[in-house]
């Protein structure tokens, strides 16, 4: 019954669709499914609304009041009602500031929206590549694994014979033990990085999938230290939204400083009750409508002394932030040519490497013979080994490059048509 039941089950998973996933796919994905996106643009929907309310700031808004009120004079209980009909016309000084001040919260999210895109294109390229160097590393440890097992099998057998003694077959098998590990570890790394992209792009996590190996050609030369800075300068995500932060708090500390801006206001009134400024209430034995312009002036509000103070602590705070992050991203600017020559370095090796192996791995298999099937199966596990190498430091290059690009404000998947964007060919 439980053969049966193993039966089934894979004939089951033999019957999905396993699908084959691109970087540009996996962002389409993403796009629909992923929850940091969804959010991000739910937040920029808010602040939409909320820089519509802040330009329509003259929409009127009505009340209704009543209220029961006891008259000592004419030991009389007084019923006021009435509805007020309010609409600011203008607050000198401080309804500029307030559209502004909502314009570039808006600004912030969306630039901040543009740099999460860029960040997930660059996580789904490195989950990419973590996912398909793990599959070369099980296809290396499976190999090893084999090796290994079959010399632990031929010990035991020569054991039986007399040929071999226990301290031999244990510390075989030790061996065969560690590169089973080896293997199940690879396995884990490979399939927890599949189910890393399910999760990122929204997929089902049952779902079968296969990622594709992405292709690079390595261009040889130095990075163009100058024009990576001016792109960085210029379009930098991260640098925008620290300079609009110190730009938001100018605008909330302009309007804390204006304390005696007059405020005007129409009113219309109808019922037995007239509010005259805020809050007095006044209430006449008559009925019918009202309207008229109001004029407030505040004289004086002990709060905004610390509210100014606040204000001003946060903006140098910001202003330290955004000095900070300047200074980093010229750091990474500078720095970029050295970490892109040492890649160059590493691919070169991991090239040199892998010629080796294969001539190696043919010269093994011109020569074999039964006793020599050891050292084949050795040079063909070094020979895979280095083909690893080989994927890992295309990869290394790859995901530099894309990281350029996202830092210099530009698409990651740029790399895919062109990744020389910042590199002086010699």
């Amino acid at each position: 019954m439980m053969y049966l039941l193993v039966i089934l089950i894979f004939s089951f998973a033999l019957g999905q669709e396993v699908i084959r996933l691109t970087p540009q796919k996996a962002y389409e994905l993403a796009w629909e499914n992923n929850a940091e996106l969804r959010k991000l643009r739910y937040d920029i929907e808010s602040a939409n609304f909320q820089l519509e309310e802040a330009k329509n700031y003259f929409l009127p808004y009505v009340m209704l009041g009543g209220g029961l009120v006891y008259n000592s004079k004419t030991e009389e209980w007084e019923k006021p009602f009435g509805v007020s009909f309010i609409s600011l016309l203008y607050e000198y000084k401080k309804t500029s500031s307030r559209i502004r001040s909502a314009e570039l919260s808006s600004e912030i999210k969306k630039e901040a929206l543009r740099q999460l895109e860029r960040d997930i294109k660059v996580r789904i390229l490195e989950l990419f590549a973590q996912a398909n160097l793990y599959k070369k590393l099980t296809e290396v440890k499976r190999e090893e694994m084999a090796i290994a097992y079959v010399r632990f099998d031929r010990a035991q057998q020569r054991k039986e014979l007399g040929l071999a003694t226990n301290l031999e077959v244990y510390q075989l098998e030790s061996i065969y033990r560690e590169k089973r590990k080896d293997l199940l570890q690879a396995q884990y790394e490979y399939n927890r990085a599949l189910l890393e992209i399910k999760k990122l792009v929204g997929m089902d996590m049952d779902t079968l999938i296969d990622v594709q190996d992405i292709d690079l050609k390595p261009q040889v030369g130095d990075i163009d230290r100058e024009k990576l800075l001016a792109y960085i300068l210029k379009n930098n995500p991260i640098l925008k939204i620290k300079k609009k932060q110190v730009e938001t708090y100018d605008e909330l500390i302009r309007q804390a400083e204006n304390i005696l801006t007059p405020r005007m206001q129409i009113r219309g009134e109808v019922g037995n009750t007239i509010r005259i400024g805020i809050p007095q209430t006044r209430a006449y034995n008559q009925t019918g409508w009202r309207a008229g312009i109001e004029i407030f002036v505040p004289l004086f509000d002990a709060s905004s002394l610390y509210r100014i103070g606040s204000l001003k602590a946060q903006k140098r705070m910001a202003q330290v932030d955004l000095e900070d992050t300047l200074n980093e991203l010229k750091l990474l600017s500078n720095s970029a040519e050295y970490r892109y020559l040492y890649l160059l370095a590493q691919w070169d090796s991991a090239v040199s490497k892998n010629r080796y192996a294969e001539e190696n791995l043919m010269l093994r298999r011109s020569e074999y013979e039964l006793e020599l099937a050891f050292d084949l199966g050795y040079a063909m596990a070094e020979k895979s080994e280095t083909e690893r190498q080989l994927m890992q430091a295309k990869y290394d290059l790859l995901l530099f490059l894309a990281r350029l690009y996202a830092l210099a404000g530009l698409d990651p998947y740029l790399i895919f048509e062109k990744s020389d964007e910042f590199i002086k060919t010699q």
